[in-house]
């Protein structure tokens, strides 16, 4: 019986996890793109051109990979603190894992599969916009799975 409530209880972390990362995207992470850009509302919410090799639209393949994420922050989550804390612990681990992960990970794996280049680490112009960005998102994953009442 403990095992059936522990994999249903597993389940629905991972569904409310993909959907608050995905809704995070959506909402805190290009809101914070709008605000970097000075209300340019131009540099949010793309659709075209698309990402190979799928060509799946930009917002549509953030808000997938965001709802990926959203998926492991989720299943992290029972062990981050309460309240504010939950709420911080959302902000750094966007602002860390997923820009870490974004600087070393994903240019890495795409040049195994010949779509990107192996260009590792941060921008120097504007290295401090991508903790900013994620750290949004992690915020806004941590808000939306409180909100969901799955923290």
């Amino acid at each position: 019986m403990a095992t059936a409530a522990g994999s249903s209880s597993t389940t629905n972390r991972i569904m409310f996890g993909f959907i608050a990362g995905a809704l995070a995207v959506a909402v805190f992470h290009q809101l914070t793109i709008v605000v970097l850009n000075g209300m340019n509302f131009g540099s949010a919410w793309r659709m075209a051109p698309g990402v190979p090799p799928f060509a799946v639209p930009p917002i549509l393949n953030q808000m997938f990979w965001g709802g990926v994420w959203g998926i492991v922050f989720a299943l992290i989550s029972p062990s981050l603190p309460r309240g504010i804390g939950y709420l911080v612990a959302g902000f750094l681990f966007g602002a860390i894992i997923l820009v870490l992960s974004g600087w070393y990970l994903v240019p890495f794996i795409k040049s195994l599969f010949g779509v990107g280049n192996l260009r590792y680490g941060p921008n120097p112009a504007g290295w401090w916009r991508g903790p900013v960005i994620n750290g949004m998102w992690g915020l806004g994953t941590a808000v939306f799975l409180m909100l969901f009442g799955r923290r």
